[in-house]
C-alpha cells in the first residue's frame, strides 16, 4: 500500500472534496443562496473521503494490478 500511496496528491485530494462540498452544497431558496449553511458539513465529506473512499479505491487498485499479474 505505501507504493500506491502518494500522501501530497491524497491531502490535494481531500481539499479539493471539501471545497467542492462546499461549493455544491449550499442551500439555495428562489430569492437567494444562504451563505455558510449547507446540506452536508464539507468537513465531515472530506473526512468520509479520506478515511473511506481513498482506502477502497486502493484496495481495488491492488486487487486490480494482482489479477493482472496472473
Amino acid at each position: 500500500m505505501k507504493v500506491l500511496t502518494l500522501e501530497s496528491i491524497e491531502k490535494m485530494v481531500v481539499k479539493r472534496v471539501e471545497k467542492k462540498a462546499m461549493v455544491f452544497g449550499h442551500e439555495v431558496s428562489l430569492e437567494h443562496v444562504k451563505e455558510g449553511t449547507y446540506k452536508v458539513d464539507p468537513s465531515v465529506v472530506s473526512l468520509l473521503y479520506q478515511k473511506w473512499l481513498i482506502p477502497l479505491t486502493k484496495n481495488v487498485e491492488l486487487e486490480y494490478l494482482l489479477r493482472r499479474l496472473d
